[in-house]
C-alpha cells in the first residue's frame, strides 16, 4: 500500500486537531517540527529540555508529546519513565512519540521499553510525523518510519531539504537563517569543551549541531559532529583538534550557500 499524501485535505480530515508538547532542544528543530505541527492544524507548546517537559505537564493539559531522546538537564527517556511513574494508579496515559537522532539498531525498542508509544528519526520530515501522530491517535503502537534513507550528499541538498519542510520557501528561508545565526556558536561551544576537557559538553554540543545540520542534507557535516560527539562519549579527545578542524572546514560554506540556495528557490 502506497503512503498517504500529506495534503491540505488530508491533514484537515485527520481525526482531530491536537494540544502538542515538543520537547526539543535545539532551535532549528524547534521551529521545523513547530511550523511542520502547526500546518497540520495542532497547537504546540515547546520545551527545551525533559524537566522543562514536566513542568509544563504538570501545569497544563496535552494530548500527545513529541519527545527528543538526548537533551540537557533530563534526557526524554528519564523524562518519559518519570511521566508514565506519574500516571501509574491513573486512567491517564498520554501518548509520548520519541525523536531521535541515533538511527541505530535497538532504538525502537529502547524507546518502547521506556514507555513511549512511537518513534521517528531525526531529521524529522512531514509525511513521518503525520503519520506516526495518526498512529498513535488511532491507537497503535506505531513508530514511524524506523529507518532514515542514507544521506548520499557531500554538501546541501536542494530537493531534499525543501520536501522535508513540505515544500514551503518560506519555513526553508527561516530555518536556514536560524542554523546561520546559531551554529557558529554551537562551533565555539564545542571548542571550548575541546580546550577544557568537557567530554560532556562535548557531546551534548556536537550531538546538538548534528541534529541541526542533518536537516540540510549535509552528509559530511553530520558525519564530522557525530565523530566528536562520540569522542565526548567515550571521553577519549586525542583526535578532537583534527575532527574540529574537519568539522569547521565542512560548515565554511553554510552562510553564502544556504542562504544563495534559497534566493534560488524563492525564484
Amino acid at each position: 500500500m502506497r503512503n498517504p499524501i500529506i495534503t491540505r485535505h488530508s491533514i484537515r480530515e485527520s481525526q482531530r486537531h491536537l494540544r502538542i508538547l515538543l520537547a526539543e532542544d535545539t532551535p532549528v528543530n524547534q521551529r521545523l517540527a513547530t511550523k511542520m505541527l502547526q500546518k497540520m492544524g495542532h497547537t504546540v507548546v515547546v520545551a527545551e529540555n525533559g524537566v522543562e517537559a514536566l513542568h509544563a505537564l504538570g501545569r497544563e493539559t496535552f494530548d500527545l508529546v513529541l519527545m527528543d531522546v538526548q537533551m540537557p538537564e533530563m534526557d526524554g527517556f528519564q523524562a518519559t519513565r518519570t511521566i508514565r511513574a506519574r500516571e501509574n494508579g491513573t486512567v491517564r496515559h498520554i501518548p509520548i512519540i520519541a525523536m531521535t537522532a541515533y538511527a541505530m539498531a535497538g532504538d525502537r525498542e529502547r524507546c518502547l521499553e521506556a514507555g513511549m508509544d512511537g518513534y521517528i528519526p531525526k531529521p524529522v520530515n512531514a509525511q513521518d510525523l503525520f503519520e506516526a501522530i495518526e498512529s498513535v491517535q488511532c491507537g497503535s503502537n506505531g513508530s514511524g518510519k524506523a529507518t532514515t534513507a542514507a544521506m548520499s550528499v557531500q554538501h546541501f541538498d536542494k530537493a531534499q531539504i525543501l520536501d522535508r519542510v513540505g515544500g514551503d520557501t518560506d519555513l526553508l528561508k527561516e530555518v536556514v537563517q536560524i542554523f546561520v545565526d546559531e551554529f557558529p556558536k554551537t562551533v565555539d561551544r564545542i571548542r571550548d569543551a575541546v580546550r577544557n576537557s568537557d567530554f560532556d559538553d562535548l557531546e551534548r554540543a556536537a550531538h546538538a549541531l548534528k541534529g541541526s545540520v542533518s536537516n540540510f542534507s549535509a552528509a559530511s557535516a553530520v558525519d564530522a559532529a557525530s565523530n566528536l560527539e562520540a569522542m565526548g562519549r567515550g571521553r577519549d579527545i586525542t583526535a578532537a583538534p583534527e575532527a574540529l578542524n574537519a568539522l569547521e572546514l565542512e560548515l565554511d560554506m553554510p552562510r553564502d550557500g544556504l542562504l544563495g540556495m534559497c534566493g534560488e528557490v524563492g525564484r
